[in-house]
């Protein structure tokens, strides 16, 4: 066929950039991929050579210099990635964990892709399997899949991925959900991950944590289901800013369908119904009624049932208001690779019903790309000829929820009816559960995170007292004589980002800015007056985020905004802050502004006596900012408090601000074995009209200003 061969042609050029690109990863071996393709939905499949026990970095860039892909402009995709042994693949889907943020690349115009070893685990690693779903099974609907890992390290987490995308983190750390129906028929690889820890890091000393991680073995399963591919423009719409909400499915049969908007309370705010083989809704916030529906978090309804109409592969049946057009950008069929007078089959289940080994499916059209000076476009009609399985084809693809149906024989010239669909006669699924394919809209509600990890480990100079020369002296540190160096261990945030943004994102909330090491200086954090000219990142969100080290100083400090107040440190994680700018001071924050709420989890930040040091001085920048939540002691970092404290503040029953944070500390930290030897205190201060905030109701500061007798606290002990 010429349109197949033209595609995969298309295909190995785009291989061929990539495998030059892995070549200048800087990585200890020379990286070669052994296979790219583009999936049914527009994604891209990169697999390659790796080493075992070995983590990787996957890059991405937009745009070349010149025509040398050696001097592409890099920027991370995806992080921390463990290696599955010979051979890894992992599937980028955009990333919206980053802001901005990298689209699907169905969305974009051309992407070049490295790959960056970046080195190995310092850790045994963990043992991961899938113990709920086994190869050969047929799954439907919403299905959940449990995670096992054990390991001689006592700290664990694991991760979810189908077809090598990451799905949303599991609250108890072993069951996820997944709704089939958001992805299309046919086969799909589920694997885990496990990262496991010596320690949970926090607090630096001679004890460098152990990090091992492990990929399951992966589980071969057949997605099979009456509702396919069903999508949504994102989770949270906002009809207040113009916006209009595209939701799309499909069908494995010709269908009379329900569509159910459904709010935060349950309840269905809009209907609408329509018969074929596609649906589409653009949803403009109209309710039924022609009322007027608010921004928020809504969920997607629809109902199936076969009506024994012949099937004609992308029609969409007549429906009510805006339903019944074929879904743009669905895998459908008006024409066949060779004929146009012939049907064939786009699903594994058409095949097998009509007696082919085959079947075919339509990838989304590839962006021109330019490969030694040339360009290269892609043939208009990129059809790809698949194999069916010969575990399937020998008969391990029937349903247990199938009718009275039989997988074998042929079609009419309509293609299949619904006896020869071999899945359910009828259907009902909600979505999402899956991970966004669109970035959130949302102008109102959104959150800032920065973090620094100390990768390779942290030595810096003691921050200077202020006074300027010829009497200035370095502050001492806990306690400290020595005016050597201060030393930081490594400080692993990935997993916590990661689920930390997930609540976020689930909420409706928008991910304003995320910076970390090497993209975070100093002065992205500090205030802008006192002569700091900081950048103040955290003023523009609603909710600010940081992770870092954390210390106490036992000197006055005599720097603009300190008061002489005994202050607490932060050091930098970007080796390009020195000297007195690789330290943030809390007198230094850049508070106010839109920020409501802080969070810093880092040791010791409102520890005692210098918490009290420094409200007495007026030296915690508040602001207009309602609370600061952190701790008087040293802290751990444990994977789920950030995401916990986030959980707690947007469930549909929200906790108090401050109340969210101290739960999230008893969560997070009861991972942690007894008898540890540490006593964990959290503390949160601000105004005290602020204490009965919640996301959704909250008060002002009466009087905005950290003078002494302003400022109340609320502590707890959160371990043990």
């Amino acid at each position: 066929m010429k349109t197949i061969k033209g595609m995969f042609k298309s295909l190995s050029n785009i291989t061929a950039l990539t495998v030059l690109s892995a070549s200048v990863a800087g990585a200890q071996n020379a990286l070669q991929f052994t296979g790219v393709s583009a999936t049914e939905e527009g994604a891209i499949r990169l697999a390659w050579q790796s080493e075992s026990n070995t983590v990787y970095r996957i890059d991405y860039a937009d745009r070349l210099i010149g025509t040398n892909i050696g001097y592409a402009v890099w920027n991370t995709l995806y992080d921390s990635y463990p290696s599955h042994g010979a051979n890894t693949f992992w599937l980028d889907t955009g990333n919206y964990h980053v802001a901005p943020a990298i689209p699907h690349p169905k969305r974009g115009p051309v992407r070049f892709y490295r790959i960056v070893n970046e080195g190995t685990n310092t850790g045994p690693g963990p043992l991961v399997v899938i113990m709920s779903q086994t190869n050969g099974s047929i799954l439907s609907d919403q299905v959940t899949v449990s995670v096992i890992a054990t390991s001689s390290l006592p700290i664990l987490s694991t991760k979810l991925y189908v077809d090598g995308q990451e799905m949303k983190p599991s609250v108890d750390g072993t069951n996820y959900v997944i709704n089939t129906c958001e992805w299309p028929n046919g086969p799909h690889t589920l694997f885990a991950t496990a990262k496991a820890l010596s320690a949970l890091p926090g607090p630096s000393g001679p004890y460098p944590v152990g990090i091992g991680r492990a990929v399951s073995p992966y589980v071969a399963v057949t997605f099979s289901n009456l509702i396919t591919k069903v999508a949504f423009s994102e989770a949270f719409f906002e009809p207040s800013l113009g916006q209009t909400q595209q939701v799309t499915a499909t069908f494995a049969a010709n269908v009379n369908w329900t569509l159910q908007v459904i709010n935060v309370a349950g309840n269905a705010v809009r209907t609408v119904t329509g018969s074929g083989t596609s649906l589409q809704l653009n949803w403009d916030g109209t309710g039924d009624g022609g009322t007027n529906i608010p921004d928020g978090v809504y969920k997607y309804l629809i109902s199936a049932q076969t009506n024994g109409q012949a099937f004609s592969a992308g029609s969409g049946g007549s429906g009510g208001e805006s339903g019944g057009s074929s879904a743009p950008g669905s895998t459908s069929f008006t024409t066949a690779p060779e004929s146009s007078d012939t049907w064939f089959p786009t699903t594994v289940r058409q095949a097998l019903a009509a007696g082919l080994t085959s079947y075919f499916i339509e990838l989304p059209p590839l962006p021109p790309c330019k490969s030694n000076g040339v360009w290269i476009v892609p043939d208009p009609q990129p059809f790809i000829e698949v194999q069916v399985p010969q575990s399937v084809q020998q008969g391990q693809l029937r349903s247990s929820r199938a009718q009275s149906s039989s997988i074998s024989g042929g079609y009419g010239a309509n293609g299949p009816s619904p006896e020869d669909f071999g899945g359910p006669a009828a259907q009902s699924t909600t979505a999402p559960t899956r991970s966004p394919t669109a970035a959130v809209k949302n102008q109102v509600n959104n959150f800032a995170v920065a973090y620094w990890t100390y990768k390779a480990g942290r030595s810096v100079s003691l921050p200077g007292n202020g006074i300027p020369p010829p009497l200035t002296a370095k502050i001492h540190l806990d306690g400290i004589s020595s005016t050597s160096p201060a030393t930081y261990d490594p400080l692993p945030w990935d997993n916590a980002v990661d689920s930390m943004i997930f609540a976020f994102l689930d909420g409706g909330w928008k991910l304003a800015t995320n910076k970390s090491d090497g993209n975070l200086s100093v002065w992205d954090i500090r205030r802008s007056d006192q002569g700091y000219g900081g950048g103040e990142m955290f003023t523009r969100a609603t909710i600010g985020v940081l992770g870092s080290h954390g210390d106490y100083g036992t000197d006055p400090d005599y720097s603009a905004g300190s008061s002489q107040s005994k202050q607490t440190y932060f050091p930098s994680g970007n080796p390009n802050d020195n000297g007195d700018n690789a330290w943030l001071r809390m007198c230094q924050f850049g508070f106010g502004g839109n920020l409501k709420w802080m969070a810093v989890n880092a040791c010791n930040a409102l520890c005692d006596p210098n918490y009290g040091s420094m409200v007495n001085h007026g030296a915690i920048p508040l602001k207009t900012t309602h609370l600061l939540c952190s701790a008087s002691t040293p802290i751990y970092n444990a994977d789920g408090l950030e995401a916990e404290w986030a959980r707690n503040m947007l469930s549909s029953n929200p906790q108090t601000i401050a109340t969210a944070w101290i739960n999230a500390g008893h969560y997070a930290y009861g991972m942690m074995s007894p008898g540890v030897g540490v006593t964990i205190k959290f503390r949160v201060t601000g105004y005290s009209e602020c204490f009965s905030d919640t996301v959704p109701n909250n008060t002002a500061p009466y009087n905005p200003s950290p003078a002494p007798g302003n400022l109340v606290k609320r502590d707890e002990q959160v371990y043990p």
